[in-house]
């Protein structure tokens, strides 16, 4: 099949810096998925499930070409198994030891950065840390993605039929190449944050209200952004109910994080959400138009006061949006537009944050987010054998495109509603 070669090729055989071979070969991957989806009626549910897995496991043997982020998780992995907490120590201090592999050492993007990966993530790295030889270790944390990867598969048709929606939408998220590439491939842990959350979901409308709040603690448990994910579900339950449901959705976290007790992770967590608070900035959209005026008006970037600043409007939209949105307002609806929000105030927005949307718009009939699945992967662009220099040209298409795309997709879903009510 075109698109298995394409995903070898663009995996197997590119770097991240030859910007024109990999994003023209990104553009025929998305060009051949489109058509696809649009043939996904000539497809039975079974086949589009076992192609979607098998295009997951073409990458099996992959040495991630697009992210070094791999690397510091095996990193950590290791420092466990030398009985080093690897919270507590930047990967330059251990570096000068020699307790640990100068090659590993040189793949690490971020050594003078404490660690934040939650302890159910690092003992996934600990698994992989087993392994003598890097590419094993790899392959250990790929299965695992891909494990968590077949239960979405799984179950993303479940919740569909549920909805009332063909089942072979999947489709959208089965043979999407950003989630083939940014999960699979590059091994981000958005994998388990989606299939939680659609777990939730699942839960959620089978009415047991305990296992929703399971799901989403898991996914939590991941990454911490879909905590901002519990406000979706106000107006879902009677408020007795929902407070019912948050204590236990964050019990479940916060049991998660109990290894933070017996750890200096503090420290470390502190320093490195200050900094992607205060410093870290990529892909941004209002965020980077409040800098624009911050160098008109104080001559230099504002990072450090409008970042935790664009963290309380975003605080504020998400709260607001899910007082006021109609309690008719199916789960995945009200999920999508609070991560919308979430993101159109972040700092920092690399392609695979984006995907639990996508899985989200399948559920809640938006397109918005397969074009966010392409604008996106041209922010890799920016990349060449020295380091990374972003271009805003290619931030303002993605936004001012995507921006247009879904008002045009409100206005239309606004005139599905008018006839339907008329």
């Amino acid at each position: 099949m075109i698109m298995g070669a394409l995903l070898i090729s663009i995996s197997y055989f590119t770097l991240r810096y030859e910007s024109s071979f990999l994003i023209g070969q990104f553009i025929l991957l998305f060009a051949l998925y489109l058509f696809l989806t649009y043939q996904k009626n000539k497809f039975s549910l079974k086949e589009i499930i076992l192609v979607g897995i098998l295009f997951r496991l073409i990458l099996l043997i992959l040495m991630p070409n697009l992210s070094e982020d791999v690397y510091r998780f095996l990193w950590d992995g290791k420092l466990w198994w030398e009985g080093i907490d690897a919270y507590a120590w930047l990967p330059s201090e251990i570096a000068k030891e020699n307790i640990l592999s100068s090659e590993l050492f040189a793949q690490l993007n971020s050594p003078n950065y404490y660690s934040i990966y939650p302890p159910i993530n690092q003992l996934i790295f600990a698994i992989a840390g087993i392994f003598e030889n890097t590419t094993f270790g790899i392959i250990a944390i790929r299965l695992f993605i891909i494990l968590a990867e077949l239960g979405t598969l799984i179950l993303l048709p479940k919740v569909l039929m549920h909805y009332e929606k063909n089942s072979k939408l999947l489709i959208f998220y089965a043979f999407n190449p950003l989630v083939i590439l940014e999960l699979a491939g590059n091994l981000h842990f958005e994998a388990f944050v989606i299939f939680f959350l659609l777990w939730a979901v699942y839960e959620f409308e089978k009415r047991k209200v305990y296992k929703s709040a399971l799901g989403i603690g898991l996914a939590i448990s991941f990454k911490l952004v879909p905590i901002i994910l519990l406000a979706s579900f106000f107006k879902k339950f009677a408020l007795r109910q929902y407070v019912k449901f948050v204590m236990l959705a964050s019990l479940v976290a916060m049991l998660s994080f109990l290894p933070f007790l017996f750890s200096d992770a503090v420290k470390g967590i502190i320093t490195s959400t200050s900094l992607y608070f205060q410093s870290f900035e990529f892909n941004a959209s209002i965020y980077y138009l409040i800098r624009e005026i911050g160098f008109a008006v104080k001559g230099y970037n504002i990072i450090a006061t409008s970042g935790p600043l664009m963290g309380i409007f975003a605080f504020s939209g998400m709260a607001i949006f899910n007082l006021l949105a109609s309690s008719k307002m199916n789960l995945p609806e009200r999920m999508l537009w609070t991560y919308v929000i979430y993101f159109l105030f972040a700092t920092t927005v690399h392609p695979w944050y984006v995907l639990p949307i996508l899985v989200l718009g399948i559920l809640s009939d938006y397109k918005f987010p397969v074009l966010w699945t392409i604008t996106i992967f041209f922010t890799y662009w920016g990349y060449s054998q020295t380091g990374y220099q972003e271009h805003l040209w290619i931030v303002v298409v993605e936004y001012i495109s995507l921006l247009a795309f879904f008002v045009f997709e409100l206005i239309q879903k606004s005139k599905n509603w008018k006839k339907l009510y008329a």
